[in-house]
């Protein structure tokens, strides 16, 4: 019971089972030992919350908390230097999976999902699985983690049909992804502009005109409001009730979205191409982040094309920055940075 951590142990007291137990909670308090422990901490009770950044070129895992100053660069090892990385996510319970597909060789549709193993630094095979027999090829692949399961969706342009999304579950037990049910978007884009996200139990997918709502334990979507003057730019992110959106092309454009409410609202705007050192830039890249419950946000500003001239280097700036909600402002932060010369996701 010491060795779990302060919020957990008063989860357990304040629990209407114990509560609602005469004397139990009294006997907990009771029979485990008051103060500090001479017990060794298990393994985890000591970390903390990180940023994980992964790089297109490299391969590599970033982990970064710009509020300590932490920094901490993972090697990739294994399949995943010559493989193409379709589609990640990190669930609930910190598992990292990655869905790939292999650069060489005949493309017969099938993918292999990665599992990082913490302890060993080590990237394992888990399962495979197969994009929808007759569809083309997908035009975006996600890989997403609610309520407890793993999910593969990827959209298609299909000729009669025009945009349509196909959704798997992923099954522990018999390492099979069996089909769920799916979407027809009905749009007809040249570039195929979603994105999708968990928050909560559900599952979103928000596209130039549409955003809907899964429901994992009924297998079934929900049309869902779509935020305003939406250009979009697949920057997103959520909590547990909420999704910050990145809408636009600078951060000028962010809003949330209330899930309880069904609602949007803007957010500070925090755009700092008008300062001295953002002179003549512009934002080439940029992802959220949430750490101790704030957003958080890593932009990376680069010499606007009408002012490149000749052989002249690119010019680089990094900006990194918390928001404070209370106050309704942005604040940056000096922290270790990533390379400027690779992709990141």
């Amino acid at each position: 019971f010491n060795l779990m951590r302060t919020d957990d142990r008063a989860a357990i007291l304040e629990h209407p089972l114990v509560r609602e137990a005469a004397g139990t909670s009294e006997v907990i308090r009771n029979v485990v030992p008051s103060g500090t422990s001479n017990m060794k901490m298990r393994a985890g009770m000591d970390r903390q919350e990180m940023a994980l950044l992964f790089s297109v070129n490299t391969k590599e895992m970033h982990c970064m908390n710009p509020r300590t100053g932490e920094y901490i660069r993972c090697p990739v090892i294994g399949d995943l230097k010559t493989d193409e990385v379709v589609a990640r996510t990190v669930t609930s319970n910190n598992d990292i999976y990655f869905l790939t597909r292999k650069r060489s060789g005949p493309h017969n549709g099938q993918l292999s999902l990665f599992v990082y193993n913490h302890v060993r630094n080590v990237w394992e095979h888990q399962s495979s699985v197969y994009t929808f027999a007759g569809d083309s090829y997908p035009k975006k692949e996600f890989l997403v983690g609610a309520d407890g399961q793993l999910y593969y969706l990827a959209f298609f342009h299909l000729r009669r049909l025009g945009l349509t999304m196909r959704i798997r579950r992923y099954d522990h037990h018999t390492d099979q992804w069996p089909k769920c049910s799916g979407l027809q978007l009905g749009e007809r884009p040249e570039i195929c502009k979603a994105v999708a996200v968990s928050c909560g139990p559900h599952i979103y997918i928000l596209t130039e005109s549409e955003m809907h709502r899964y429901h994992p334990r009924e297998d079934q979507w929900h049309k869902m409001t779509t935020p305003n003057n939406y250009r979009f730019i697949d920057t997103v992110v959520s909590t547990t009730t909420e999704i910050f959106l990145l809408k636009g092309y600078n951060l000028r454009d962010m809003v949330v979205y209330d899930t309880v409410s069904d609602s949007w609202k803007n957010l500070p705007d925090w755009d700092l191409s008008d300062g001295e050192a953002y002179h003549n830039l512009e934002m080439c890249f940029c992802v959220f982040f949430v750490l101790g419950g704030e957003l958080h946000t890593l932009a990376l500003y680069c010499t606007r094309e009408d002012h490149r001239v000749g052989d002249r280097p690119i010019s680089y700036v990094w900006q990194v920055g918390v928001l404070d909600r209370s106050k309704g402002v942005w604040k940056e932060l000096k922290a270790p940075l990533p390379p400027r010369d690779q992709e990141w996701f």
